[in-house]
């Protein structure tokens, strides 16, 4: 793998960085921890979340964010030592982004004021398929494209299947050129106002139910939403492509976020598999939360075998002056190899992919506390800085038969 394949060089060479992984596994700290990296390299940073929790402000340490970019205040030291490093977050807000679409892609200020006081569209802009992930890949373009910032950092929302944001634009197009809504247009545009009469008799019966529900303010306003919005399709098309196309351009780069279980490491071997079919530039994989032995070496047999001497165990309980405590310190230290040689067992397969894909291979440590200021937030980065957190201790424990899995 070449050395030059490092997080900062990616950074450095893509316009975004796209954080994916399955929920659970803790991307948001990490992209927080990314741009953190990238701002003390001189990078104006933004990070940009997808998932409305907010994980984001507690990992940067401030209050809240909105849709648009709040800058993060941060102390000075020695990768900061003016404290004038440049770095953004956001929290994406669907709807007023999905606002902007259609205040862009208006043909007049009349049709925009239809949609927009539309009843439907009021609902339909939080509940059309794939409606919430086209507007954030929209802002993550057009932040991307702002001028503002060198690197866009996006902390995708927690899924099993990466389509489920990436095909968001194309799930979209999809929707307005579909069989239903195009049954539901034409006849209105044929008729120049809406009549149940028109509509062949399946979709009557729907309607005229439809009707006696909501009242027959509802068949207008569909109506009124409907013809609106067909204005706009060539619209939304393409800027989905040039969604997609820059996503999965060279000036975007995927850092796989996984855990360091078995369970997680099958799913991120999955996503693997998913991102490769979409040709998406896999660029890096980060284990976080993984169990680490401390020392160079790893750790004995006779400890992951608890099968420690008693004359290790009385020098032990000699220093410690209770036998009883040197037997449950001989026990949890026990416990904490079998589990660091576990997960070391469990990432090798990942360590591997990225070494045939020349990406770049980091792990960050289990914290001894949850990341909810700068302070804790620098200790995920400066394992992302270090090449050595690349390295898996312990790669070739004890078999199978010897470890018992501690899941």
């Amino acid at each position: 793998m070449s050395e030059a394949v490092t997080p900062e060089s990616i950074l450095r060479s893509h316009r975004i960085v796209v954080c994916v992984g399955t929920g659970g596994v803790g991307k948001t700290t990490v992209s927080a921890a990314f741009g953190l990296l990238a701002a003390r390299s001189g990078l104006r940073t933004l990070v940009l979340t997808i998932d409305p929790a907010r994980r984001l402000a507690d990992a940067l340490g401030i209050e809240s964010l909105g849709n648009e970019p709040r800058r993060v205040s941060l102390p000075e030291s020695s990768g900061n030592p003016g404290g004038d490093v440049a770095l953004s977050a956001m929290m994406l807000d669907p709807k007023r982004t999905f606002d902007g679409l259609i205040e862009r892609f208006s043909p007049s200020d009349e049709i925009r004021r239809q949609i927009l006081d539309n009843p439907i569209y009021q609902h339909a802009s939080g509940a059309l398929s794939g409606s919430g992930e086209y507007a954030a890949m929209e802002k993550v373009l057009e932040m991307s494209e702002s001028g503002d910032f060198d690197v866009v950092i996006v902390d995708t929302p927690p899924a099993q299947h990466v389509l489920d944001f990436l095909d968001a634009p194309r799930r979209l197009v999809e929707f307005l050129d579909s069989r239903l809504v195009k049954l539901l247009v034409h006849p209105a545009m044929a008729a120049g106002r809406w009549s149940v009469r028109v509509f062949q008799r399946p979709i009557q019966g729907v309607l005229q139910l439809l009707e006696r529900v909501t009242g027959v303010g509802f068949l207008e306003d569909l109506s009124s939403f409907l013809l609106a919005i067909e204005d706009l399709s060539e619209g939304f098309k393409s800027r989905a492509e040039r969604i997609e196309a820059t996503l999965l351009g060279p000036k975007s780069a995927f850092v796989l976020v996984a855990g360091p279980s078995r369970e997680s490491t099958r799913n991120a071997e999955q996503f693997l598999e998913h991102l490769v079919d979409m040709k998406a530039r896999l660029r890096g994989v980060v284990i976080n939360r993984i169990h680490r032995w401390p020392a160079q070496t790893p750790p004995a047999d006779a400890l992951l075998e608890d099968d420690v001497p008693e004359a290790e165990a009385k020098r032990l309980a000699v220093a410690l002056s209770d036998g009883a405590a040197a037997r449950a310190t001989i026990d949890a230290v026990g416990d904490f190899a079998r589990v660091a040689a576990q997960d070391a067992r469990n990432v090798e397969p990942l360590r591997l992919r990225a070494e045939r894909n020349r990406c770049f291979f980091r792990l960050v440590r289990e914290q001894r506390r949850d990341v909810h200021d700068l302070d804790t937030l620098d200790q995920i980065t400066a394992a992302l800085e270090d090449v050595r957190e690349g390295e898996v201790e312990g790669v070739s424990p004890p078999s199978e038969e010897t470890l018992a899995s501690p899941e």
